[in-house]
């Protein structure tokens, strides 16, 4: 047994330590004939869903400049207190917010690669104490707990991934938009440092994209957001509309997402200008003036 007067061990059935000298004063405490069940196992799985849950409403409540929490203040307290009145002054809006929900959806979806582990981990801690408190009833007790933090993490990994699930689909046009605003910026790269620099030059749209080596137009992009030749049409169409005569000097396609030109989702410029819609001829005629400002 150790000694606890100097830590070493000494003989269980000697009354004197022979490290330090130390006498025993008493035969050892008889063990106690009732003892406590362990809880560690069954509030350690509990532990994981509340971290979850406390640590998304902290997230929730302060992100976006404190939006939610300071909506939550004047909800709660009224508009009564200085302290109230001056975040009401700040944002006299604050009350009548309608997106709170969005805010809390877009923030479980990032949350998701933090709460889906602990949720895992909760449903797995949950399981092994109450496989601890079958086998074991007397030293291990908490099953209501074990059985509340279970039903919690299951809860929670579902919530979480549903909303992580759903999401997948407007991660896909978040990525899609910024590509093709990516190629929109390099068409108008394209417009400004090489087709009006050769235009100021030569009076005229060049007739091939290659030809804008004679203005040094090096730097110029000739290629879209997929490293894919943007297809360069000189023309000259000249359209009535109303009283005024547009000109159309050159078309800038890129072919967009598929790689196919000629398809819905290819991405059109014409004068500088880029339109939204080949079927729309208001949009695929703007002025040359308005096209060379």
């Amino acid at each position: 047994m150790i000694c606890p007067c100097c830590g070493e061990s000494r003989e269980i059935n000697s009354s004197e330590c022979a490290s330090c000298g130390a006498k025993q004063v008493g035969p050892p405490l008889a063990k106690p004939d009732v003892l406590m069940p362990k809880l560690g196992p069954s509030f350690a799985a509990l532990a994981c869903g509340v971290i979850v849950i406390i640590s998304f409403l902290l997230a929730w409540a302060f992100d976006n400049d404190i939006r939610v929490g300071r909506m939550l203040l004047v909800w709660m307290l009224g508009d009564g207190y200085e302290l109230t009145k001056k975040l009401l002054e700040a944002d006299a809006k604050l009350p009548y917010y309608r997106i709170f929900a969005f805010d809390a959806y877009i923030l479980a979806n990032n949350f998701s690669l933090v709460a889906v582990p602990l949720s895992l981990a909760g449903i797995w801690l949950a399981r092994r104490a109450l496989r601890l408190i079958k086998s074991d009833s007397a030293s291990f007790g908490g099953i209501k707990v074990a059985r509340a933090s279970y039903c919690l993490s299951i809860g929670l990994l579902v919530v979480f991934s549903a909303v992580s699930v759903s999401s997948i689909p407007r991660g896909f046009a978040r990525r899609r938009a910024k590509k093709v605003a990516a190629t929109r910026a390099l068409m108008y790269e394209l417009h400004s440092r090489g087709l009006q620099r050769y235009y100021k030059e030569y009076s005229n749209y060049p007739g091939e994209l290659a030809d804008l080596s004679r203005v040094n137009a090096s730097g110029a992009p000739q290629s879209d957001y997929w490293e894919r030749n943007f297809e360069y049409k000189p023309v000259a169409v000249i359209a009535s509309k109303g009283s005024g005569i547009s000109l159309s000097d050159y078309k800038l396609i890129s072919s967009g997402p598929d790689g196919k030109f000629g398809t819905e989702d290819d991405i059109t410029m014409i004068d500088g200008v880029i339109i939204e819609s080949q079927n729309d001829p208001d949009a695929a005629e703007p002025s040359q003036g308005q096209a060379r400002q």
